[in-house]
């Protein structure tokens, strides 16, 4: 099995300076990483973790808790991040550990993981307006980097995409081709991300000189069922819309499909709007018509977060740790001016 003194030689390194490139430190320069952890990985090396949780006071795990398994839809894009995080972190020294929890209450697993005294940090993902786990890791004194936010100016570190931006886009763009009754299929309520979707909305109707209507605002699971039922139950409705604005490519694919079997045409006779994320298996471009979309990969946030944990661990301060990214607007055909009759 190779050691740090195996890549020290190869490298031409101190064995500490090659331990501090693979878990990240600052005062290792970029080229002599990358350096490292080629030798690292051509030599297949392991880091020994209770060795290294020894001599630095680190382990090199990061955990990921889940309190449910993602859901069959679901499976696919939390493997997507998943993997992506994997990848990232490892690039960094770190390797990151999933655990499905079976408490009733998901707080005992994150305790109970810290004090068996193996896990550095953590990765938040899916925050709800009602979460509790930041407050705990940090009474627990455990670092963690969190996917998103649980309240609108958090004091954690945090790596998001604005959502208010890219749905202002979204709105905007469809009140210039004329559309009035203009539909939000939005996720569920209790996350944060959700609620800034809704509240944007609404502000860019406003500014649009549109009065935003309750009806036209639908929260679901993100599904292509979801997207498909809430559409048809809007199609069929006195308030029918013109235009929908989708939280992701699910949903949209769903919109599709209902406006499809209503008889009806996108983009003539509906419009359409969506956020990408690059869900596997779900291409927005070669959909029918092509979906015009705001545009994030869902696999990019994944050295963003690396990063901002890794030097979360190396001791930098919270505040100094928040990163809101911008979608990219990409126009297609799914939208057209809206129908006059």
């Amino acid at each position: 099995m190779a050691t740090l003194k195996d890549i020290a030689k190869i490298t031409g390194l101190s064995a500490t300076t090659v331990s501090r490139a693979l878990r990240g430190f600052d005062d290792v320069t970029p080229a002599t990483r990358e350096r490292v952890q080629v030798v690292a990985r051509k030599l297949n090396y392991r880091a020994n973790h209770s060795a290294r949780k020894l001599v630095s006071g680190r382990s090199g795990i990061v955990g990921l808790v889940l309190d449910t398994p993602p859901a069959s839809f679901e499976s696919a894009h939390f493997f997507e991040i998943t993997f992506a995080l994997t990848q990232e972190m490892a690039a960094l020294g770190l390797d990151l550990v999933l655990h499905i929890s079976t408490d009733s209450d998901p707080l005992k697993t994150y305790d109970r993981l810290i004090g068996q005294g193996m896990i550095d940090a953590f990765v938040v993902l899916f925050p709800r307006t009602d979460d509790p786990r930041m407050d705990f890791l940090r009474s627990r004194g455990v670092p963690f980097v969190v996917h998103g936010k649980h309240v609108e100016t958090p004091d954690y570190p945090y790596f998001d995409v604005d959502t208010s931006d890219l749905t202002t886009m979204a709105v905007s763009h469809l009140a210039s081709h004329g559309h009035r009754r203009i539909a939000l299929l939005n996720g569920d309520e209790s996350w944060m991300v959700s609620r800034e979707r809704a509240q944007a909305f609404t502000a860019a109707l406003a500014k649009a000189g549109l009065a935003p209507s309750l009806e036209l605002i639908c929260h679901g699971d993100t599904s292509h069922a979801f997207g498909h039922d809430a559409a048809r139950a809007l199609l069929e409705s006195s308030l029918r819309p013109t235009g929908f604005v989708c939280c992701n490519s699910l949903v949209a694919a769903g919109v599709l499909e209902a406006v499809a079997e209503a008889g009806l045409n996108v983009p003539s006779d509906i419009s359409v709007v969506a956020h990408d994320d690059e869900l596997p298996g779900m291409d927005t471009k070669g959909l029918a018509p092509p979906l015009t979309v705001t545009h994030t990969a869902l696999r990019d946030a994944a050295a963003p977060l690396a990063d901002l944990l890794r030097r979360r661990l190396n001791g930098e301060a919270e505040a100094d740790l928040q990163v809101c990214d911008k979608a990219r607007w990409i126009e297609r055909d799914s939208v057209a001016h809206a129908p006059t009759s």
